[in-house]
């Protein structure tokens, strides 16, 4: 059976500061890729393959990838569609206009509308 090393997956991984990041990391360890971690925008422009999951508050999350001065490579990278991409709970959150969460703060607006709530009826 083929495995990503074989054919050469060279995976980056963006790691804002929070969630899991060492399940995914070991998950694509079991798959044979390379990972490279995001250090800069540098490593994203570069990107073969992007995964960024994470977990948290949606406006933390915004703030937290513009201090890391990746947001722009981020939006460029999502730009071309024919890159790979995986977000896992924020990182595909941020990837829409905005959240009711954070309603202060803009998404990276890749996907029209913004995060909801689920609505639950308690009755």
């Amino acid at each position: 059976m083929a495995t990503f090393v074989d054919k050469g997956y060279r995976v980056t991984l963006l790691d804002y500061g929070a969630g899991n990041v060492r399940s995914i990391r070991n998950a694509l360890k079991a798959l044979g890729c390379e990972i490279i971690d995001v250090k800069s925008s540098k490593e994203i422009e570069q990107a073969e393959i992007l995964v960024f999951p994470g977990v948290g508050a949606f406006g933390a999350a915004v703030e937290r990838l513009k201090r890391m001065r990746v947001w722009d490579a981020l939006k460029k990278y999502l730009g071309n569609s024919q890159r790979p991409f995986l977000g896992i709970c924020i990182g595909m959150q941020v990837l829409f206009e905005g959240s009711d969460e954070s309603p202060e703060m803009e998404g990276l607006g890749i996907f029209q509308g913004r995060v909801k709530r689920f609505e639950i009826d308690q009755a």
